[in-house]
């Protein structure tokens, strides 16, 4: 199997992912490592760079204006969250951070937020352990529903409490 077929065979043929519409992303870590923290009695308790890991994925919408943040949750090894691209919203221009963390801001495509948002927690995670790395690629979907949206944002809210290490 090529590479190419590998990579193609998840994302929807001529399907622009800079379009509006619900993606629910999930990212794991290299080697399914557990950088981000440890489920103890069925609750995510997150380690300093599992929390530099939130902070971050709440300032896409700082960085990525046209983009709304609904459900996610941080797993020890792994992420997921649904991004919406919604060019309707008005942009504000007040600066919203002190610091732009964010790089290669332009397309606004799934690839570019989801690969900023690698870059900079890489960036402040390996001020705390160097060998912090991200598993290369991520898993994208498409949502096509409301229905599916709220069974997706269900699935997210009950990580947690449904994790089996």
């Amino acid at each position: 199997m090529s590479a190419n077929f590998r990579k193609s065979q998840f994302r929807i043929p001529d399907w622009d992912y800079r379009r509006d519409g619900a993606y629910f992303i999930t990212i794991c870590t290299k080697n399914r490592i557990h950088f981000f923290g440890e489920i103890n009695q069925r609750k995510m308790i997150l380690s300093e760079i599992g929390k530099i890991a939130e902070e971050c994925w709440l300032e896409i919408e700082a960085h990525f204006p046209n983009v709304h943040l609904r459900e996610f949750v941080f797993m020890p090894d792994h992420m997921h969250g649904v991004i919406v691209i919604d060019k309707s919203i008005s942009v504000n221009t007040d600066p919203l951070l002190k610091e732009n963390r964010f790089q290669n801001i332009g397309s606004q495509s799934i690839s570019t937020i989801v690969g900023s948002f690698k870059s900079a927690v890489s960036r402040k995670s390996r001020e705390i352990n160097p060998v912090f790395a991200w598993h290369p690629r991520f898993h994208d979907r498409v949502i096509r529903s409301s229905m599916e949206l709220d069974r997706i944002e269900n699935y997210i809210s009950k990580n947690v409490e449904n994790y089996h290490s």
